[in-house]
């Protein structure tokens, strides 16, 4: 009797767990105008400062760039959790256009920007 009774409450606090997971996409950090500081990568790895002003501006949808100011591209994108080129899953912007998916990492005031692509870029940004 003893085990029956054991047995149903394992099962009842069994099925009384939930077990489905929702998506959290949480864009609202990330979301603001960054300046470029530094790059590091490519084949050589090596780290490098902008010779340009370079800034992003990033929504809940889009990604435009600036050079010196002026509008160079537009990108749509959606937050999405893959598995990353540098191990296990990350969060990743995913741009419609088809442009390389890049990973991110947010520091305080800091974005980590990883291109997701061999001998790619790691860009380096801070809030303004």
């Amino acid at each position: 009797m003893k085990k029956l009774v054991l047995f149903a409450a394992l099962l009842f606090g069994f099925l009384s767990c939930s077990s489905t997971t929702e998506a959290v996409t949480n864009t609202q950090s990330i979301e603001g105008t960054w300046k470029l500081v530094a790059m590091s990568g490519g084949i050589t790895g090596r780290t490098t400062t902008p010779t340009t002003n370079k800034e992003i501006q990033i929504s809940k949808s889009e990604v435009k760039i600036y050079e010196n100011g002026t509008l160079i591209v537009t990108e749509n994108y959606t937050i999405e959790t893959k598995k990353s080129i540098l191990g296990g899953d990350k969060q990743m912007l995913v741009y419609t256009s088809g442009s390389p998916s890049q990973s991110y990492v947010l520091e305080g005031n800091k974005l980590l920007l990883n291109d997701e692509c061999y001998d790619c870029y790691q860009k380096e940004y801070v809030r303004k």
